[in-house]
């Protein structure tokens, strides 16, 4: 596998943490989650996601397996959410009974502390602190801000109100439109941004997990290939 010069800079230099995240490092759409809900030793066997585990990786010009097989997990899981959202923006690769969303996508979270529920993690004494650092340091790498697709399924863990503008700020892009879809008398919506030459492409929504419906995933996805068609950027 050849690593981007930009992701083997951050991983050579990123210190505030260590975590990275998981995923394709040269795919064209990231997706941001809140924090990672496990400890390192229950993650899948041969998951990649710290900067020692990335950093062998790159040295033995290793190659990863993007691909593994659906284990049961339920409904609600993050992982199902990108899956579905993965289909919908590349229908002609979805795989039945694999999660291999991570071929095309690369996922990472705002915040690095590690804790089962969003509950656990903001209990933290230094939660918000460590929270702004990685915005001030990772989110600003390089290899971040090249990504022409930014999916921020973190909810108010960063802000665009009529205060603060964190994401417009963070990725250099303004407010375009809102989207929005309702299910069972609860609505669901997302935020799409760009920036001045039409190059990149930010949404801000929720979580992906729980409830999220399915609806909301297609509505996404459409946006996100719409604007790779009008503005000729390439997601493959």
């Amino acid at each position: 596998m050849i690593y981007k010069d930009s992701f083997i800079k951050l991983v050579e230099e990123y210190n505030v943490d260590n975590y990275i995240g998981t995923g394709n490092p040269n795919a064209k759409i990231l997706i941001v989650g809140k924090e990672g809900s496990c400890i390192p030793e229950k993650r899948r066997d041969g998951e990649v996601c710290f900067t020692q585990e990335w950093d062998k990786k790159i040295k033995n010009d290793e190659d990863i397996n993007f691909k593994y097989k659906k284990d049961g997990l339920k409904e609600g899981h993050t992982w199902n959410k990108y899956q579905k959202l993965h289909d919908y923006i590349f229908p002609e690769y979805k795989k039945d009974g694999f999660f291999n969303f991570e071929e095309r996508f690369f996922t990472t979270e705002m915040s690095a502390i590690r804790k089962k529920t969003t509950e656990e993690a903001q209990k933290d004494p230094k939660f918000e602190e460590k929270l702004k650092k990685r915005k001030e340091s990772f989110f600003k790498s390089e290899f971040i801000q090249q990504f022409p697709v930014v999916i921020l399924a973190c909810s108010n863990y960063i802000k665009n109100n009529d205060k603060v503008r964190e994401i417009d700020n963070l990725f250099d892009v303004k407010f375009v439109e809102a989207f929005t879809c309702e299910r069972k008398s609860k609505k669901y919506s997302f935020w799409t941004h760009d920036n001045a030459d039409k190059t990149k492409l930010v949404i801000h929504t929720r979580q992906l997990s729980s409830d999220v419906p399915e609806e909301l995933l297609e509505k996404m996805g459409k946006v996100i290939n719409k604007f790779a068609e009008n503005n000729n950027i390439i997601l493959l």
